[in-house]
């Protein structure tokens, strides 16, 4: 579980730091939106990733995050902010966390107890984060792109 996070929060680090000022000069990609909702809600704050299933010329991973509609857009690594991704097929993971600060309220000097300083909880289920176990799968055409993400609180 740790191993799957930490893998979303690489993609999403090289997404950000790969896609900034690149105008112009990024991959060919296709415009990719949607929304995200769970039982039918729309998910806000939530991290998508589209993992290329199909080896590609110049596929690679894409993410983005909701808004508070739901709404989210992609970007590839090496293309421009919320452009898109490359044609192909992906595995799509989403992830929404919460982040407590268990530190919160706590005087310098003393002792906790506590071996870590925040507590994440994961407020979706589980097999929409797995690379290896998410059902969500979708195929990216040319032109625009509208690929909405439906997922339940009880996936089977």
């Amino acid at each position: 579980m740790f191993r799957t996070i930490m893998f979303i929060g690489m993609v999403l680090l090289i997404l950000l730091g790969n896609g900034c000022g690149s105008q112009g000069k990024g991959l060919k990609v296709e415009y990719v939106e949607g929304i995200i909702t769970l039982d039918g809600e729309p998910v806000s704050n939530a991290s998508v990733t589209f993992i290329p299933i199909t080896e590609t010329e110049g596929a690679e991973a894409a993410g983005g995050y909701s808004n508070n509609k739901g709404v989210y857009k992609l970007t590839s690594g090496n293309g421009d902010p919320e452009a898109g991704a490359v044609l192909g097929e992906y595995r799509i993971l989403v992830s929404k966390i919460e982040v407590t600060d268990l530190t919160e309220g706590m005087e310098y000097g003393t002792s906790t107890g506590y071996k870590e300083t925040v507590k994440q909880t994961h407020l979706l289920p589980e097999i929409y984060r797995s690379r290896d176990k998410s059902p969500l799968k979708s195929n990216v055409k040319k032109g625009k792109n509208k690929i909405d993400i439906q997922l339940t609180k009880n996936p089977s």
